[in-house]
């Protein structure tokens, strides 16, 4: 990587951003906010993760194919963060239900 590294998570939040308007959308200005350097943006377009399309406005940026996996991966990371919690709140009120009818069967 160049000078400038490339933070995780405003990576992670420009993808996620792009997915949004994916296949449609091309974006100027956004991928050089978080990208700083051209050897940097380089190598994401070789590898697959971003395209990049030249216009008259300037250099138009979009999501490559191997983006897609990466998205879907941290799609179902968020989603199984969620089922960790829906799990951990049925346990706790199984507990609460099991608590009240053992004092409501004691009374």
């Amino acid at each position: 990587m160049g000078k400038d590294k490339i933070e995780v998570e405003k990576f992670k939040e420009l993808i996620l951003d792009m997915y949004r308007g994916f296949p449609n959308y091309r974006f100027y200005g956004m991928v050089e906010t978080v990208i700083k350097t051209e050897e940097d943006k380089n190598r994401l377009i070789k590898h697959g993760f971003l395209i990049k399309e030249k216009t008259d406005k300037g250099d138009q940026y979009g999501l490559g194919p191997n983006s897609l996996p990466l998205v879907s991966a941290w799609k179902t990371e968020q989603l199984t963060k969620q089922i960790n919690y829906l799990t951990w709140a049925i346990l706790f009120l199984s507990i609460v239900i099991l608590v009240v009818t053992i004092i409501g069967i004691l009374k």
